[in-house]
């Protein structure tokens, strides 16, 4: 992508969030964070955002509920759900949904940043 890629991370838990956030940031990428839903609806309003890295449960919608909503606003959106929950059904609704990848807390920061520069090296693909 010609631009930093834009990452939204979504976890009621501020600093899973926040230390999530910083360490894509070191790795250049352009990362906001939002603690519920909602906000980030809002944030999606407003930014543009490559891929969504979003908690399953939570209390006001649940990450499925959230992609199948963030992709009305952004048809293109790339997400990846993270649980340390057993949240068989959602995974499956998610899956369904286009959900790209699983992700178990606490996260493997490695395996994250593969799944994100392959979905990079995907997204370079199609523009060539």
């Amino acid at each position: 992508m010609s631009q930093a890629t834009s990452i939204l991370i979504v976890d009621d838990n501020p600093s899973m969030a926040k230390s999530t956030a910083d360490i894509l940031a070191l790795k250049g990428y352009a990362v906001h964070t939002a603690h519920t839903g909602a906000d980030a609806l809002d944030l999606l309003r407003r930014d543009k955002i490559h891929i969504l890295l979003t908690d399953v449960i939570m209390p006001d919608m649940n990450g499925v509920e959230l992609f199948v909503r963030a992709r009305r606003l952004l048809p293109g959106l790339i997400a990846f759900l993270m649980t340390a929950y057993s949240a068989d059904d959602l995974i499956q609704r998610g899956q369904a949904e286009g959900v790209k990848a699983i992700l178990t807390k606490p996260l493997d920061l490695n395996l994250l940043l593969m799944l994100i520069q392959g979905v990079e090296a995907a997204y370079l693909e199609k523009r060539t």
